[in-house]
């Protein structure tokens, strides 16, 4: 199992107040990670926040800006927070504190400071932000890239779901109903279709335009980076920032030799190595069976090499799902009869059987506190909101009957 060691602390910044109970207020990031609660206590938030720093980690280490650029005035927060919308979140007392792989950065005193420090290796990843907006992305061409109105963030991923439809090499199996989907290039036309039907994606159901553009983003980029071609573009402007980015390292004396090999190693290379997934309610408009199969997609991308899930989620059905995950890794591994291993992966799929110890579910709250769903053996903990809501529906469910019951006894 792959090794993560981002760690992020957010204080008093938009729905969250106190944060994080446990480990002095940092919240870790495991292979797989699942943000629950209620509306508006801060899931999106603690996503979008983690997608920034990780790019931004990514960015001063391409070479695409310096330290002090990005610790000027209110950058971070009028162009990057900006970018995920979330720039309005920011109050007076904010705090934030990502440590990540080669950075550290703090956010205090509505100012941004950024510190590095040396790893061994760093692998360059390519993030993906599924935001649940993305139902917009079914029903728009390749014109609305030039919309004024889509979010940033939005517009970003539409990027990546057109060069995905436009680079497709066959049809791409949807978790619902045997259903396929598939590009028309000379019309530039999205469809899907199954022995039934053929019709175009803006004329399908919520549920398909939701997981459509989810799936065959993260399936192609996927590919990409696993066949070592996912090459990220720059412009002139872009590669001339980078050469002269190596030629400071190269005549930076304060850098030890291996955080210098390191650096210029990163510089040089133009690729991908892995996929850090953020997906907002992947549950979005899908029916139960359709749930489970798209979490087992997402699971099975998730634990190929050092690639990265992080969901946000309303769903108790995803919680169930993760537990038959694991569950399943726990028998799959102590199973000898190759019979009942077949067995076993028909009800999950081998590729998508999860270790307990790559999961890791946080809880918010609407007071503003982020809680840990304590595992017990290593599966998630059934106290839960989620699970307490279903609870609360059979308890009242039992009080309607007592009721009926004391009537005809009257």
């Amino acid at each position: 199992m792959a090794h993560f060691i981002n760690e992020l602390r957010i204080q008093n910044f938009g729905a969250i107040g106190d944060g994080f109970e446990l480990n002095n207020g940092y919240i870790k990031f495991n292979q797989n990670t699942l943000l629950c609660g209620t509306q508006g206590t801060g899931k999106s938030t603690v996503a979008k926040l983690y997608s920034t720093f990780v790019w931004l980690e990514k960015a001063l280490l391409r070479g695409d800006f310096k330290v002090k650029d990005l610790e000027r005035g209110k950058t971070f927060v009028n162009k990057y927070l900006k970018f995920q919308n979330i720039d309005s979140y920011v109050k007076v007392d904010s705090y934030l504190h990502y440590k990540g792989e080669c950075y550290d950065f703090k956010f205090e005193d509505e100012k941004l400071s950024a510190f590095e420090h040396s790893v061994p290796t760093y692998v360059r990843p390519q993030i993906s932000y599924i935001a649940a907006e993305r139902n917009l992305l079914s029903l728009l061409g390749k014109d609305a890239k030039q919309s004024k109105i889509l979010p940033p963030s939005l517009l970003f991923m539409l990027g990546d779901y057109i060069d995905a439809c436009e680079n497709l090499k066959g049809d791409v199996e949807l978790p619902v109903n045997n259903v396929k989907f598939k590009f028309d290039r000379l019309n530039k036309i999205s469809k899907i279709f199954s022995d039934s039907f053929n019709i175009k994606v803006s004329e399908a159901s919520s549920g398909l335009q939701s997981s459509i553009p989810l799936l065959v983003t993260l399936r192609y980029l996927y590919d990409k980076i696993i066949n070592g071609i996912y090459e990220e573009k720059k412009s002139q402007d872009e590669i001339e920032k980078n050469e002269k980015r190596i030629k400071e390292v190269l005549e930076d004396n304060t850098l030890t030799a291996e955080t210098r090999t390191m650096l210029i190693k990163m510089l040089s290379n133009n690729t991908s190595k892995r996929l850090v997934s953020i997906v907002e309610e992947p549950e979005q408009n899908l029916f139960p069976d359709s749930q489970e199969k798209l979490v087992y997609e997402l699971l099975h991308l998730s634990g190929l090499g050092n690639n990265q899930l992080v969901m946000t989620s309303h769903s108790p059905y995803i919680i169930n799902y993760l537990t038959l995950a694991i569950k399943a890794k726990q028998v799959y591994d102590v199973l000898k009869n190759e019979e009942n291993k077949q067995k076993l992966s028909a009800i999950v799929p081998t590729q998508s059987m999860i270790d307990g110890n790559s999961l890791t579910i946080y809880e918010l709250t609407l007071d503003g506190k982020i809680k840990l769903l304590e595992p017990y053996n290593n599966m998630p903990s059934d106290e839960n909101m989620l699970n307490s809501i279903q609870e609360d529906t059979n308890r009242r469910y039992s009080e309607i009957l007592d009721i009926r019951d004391d009537e005809e006894e009257e």
